[in-house]
């Protein structure tokens, strides 16, 4: 149609507006339902924001610990290096709970288990062997990825799990820092543990972590 079609004989008003009308109501329901979904989104990313600042608040809390004992400054240097890359400050605790008990304890606090009794150390040192773990230390490196997993499961934020499940898949720093943690832990039960070996470990329970992460309800935000 064009406005030579157009024709003053023709009686359009009544037909125009109730189009019009119609074309109001449309307009209105999908303004109304879109806003709906805006305003659920928003709220999710501020509970998403509390949750977080929530374990920001808790990693600050154990930063200040951790920095006044020397024996954890050559993990100082990787730990800072993955906040900086963005990596959850829940998750970080959980990495570090292997060495350093209390994060540990408040981890199981959180979810309801009972608190990690672990006291076994080598009187002599020696090589980590692949095939002679003591039952022990099995038990041990299992209950640390499980606090990962809960620190990261609950009240998890759905941004912050997003965002760590792609940092997991792909991460040469947080990689680094797990290992660094790993091999801390054998040296403090008198036990050396190869560079290569500690990636292997510490790759398979990244991966494994991210696994479970990704079986978790998460939001579209």
């Amino acid at each position: 149609m064009s406005l030579e079609d157009f024709s003053p004989d023709i009686d359009t008003g009544s037909e125009w507006e109730g189009q019009s009308a119609e074309a109001s109501r449309e307009q209105a329901e999908k303004f109304k339902e879109s806003a709906k979904k805006g305003t659920a989104g928003i709220k999710r990313t501020q509970k998403d924001e509390k949750k977080a600042k929530k374990q920001d608040f808790l990693l600050a809390n154990f930063l200040v610990k951790i920095i006044l004992e020397k024996k954890f400054d050559f993990l100082l240097e990787d730990l800072f290096a993955c906040i900086d890359d963005g990596t959850p400050s829940n998750f970080i605790l959980g990495v570090l709970s292997l060495v350093y008990v209390d994060i540990s304890h408040a981890i199981r606090e959180q979810s309801g288990k009972p608190q990690i009794e672990f006291h076994y150390r080598l009187e002599i040192g020696q090589a980590f062997v692949d095939h002679d773990i003591a039952p022990e230390i099995k038990d041990r490196i299992n209950l640390w990825v499980e606090d990962m997993v809960d620190v990261v499961s609950f009240e998890y934020s759905n941004i912050q799990t997003k965002r760590l499940i792609s940092l997991l898949g792909n991460n040469e720093q947080l990689l680094l820092f797990t290992m660094q943690v790993f091999s801390f832990f054998f040296k403090e039960i008198n036990m050396s543990v190869s560079q290569a070996t500690a990636k292997n470990y510490c790759q398979f329970i990244l991966w494994e972590v991210r696994k479970t992460l990704t079986t978790l309800e998460v939001e579209e935000i």
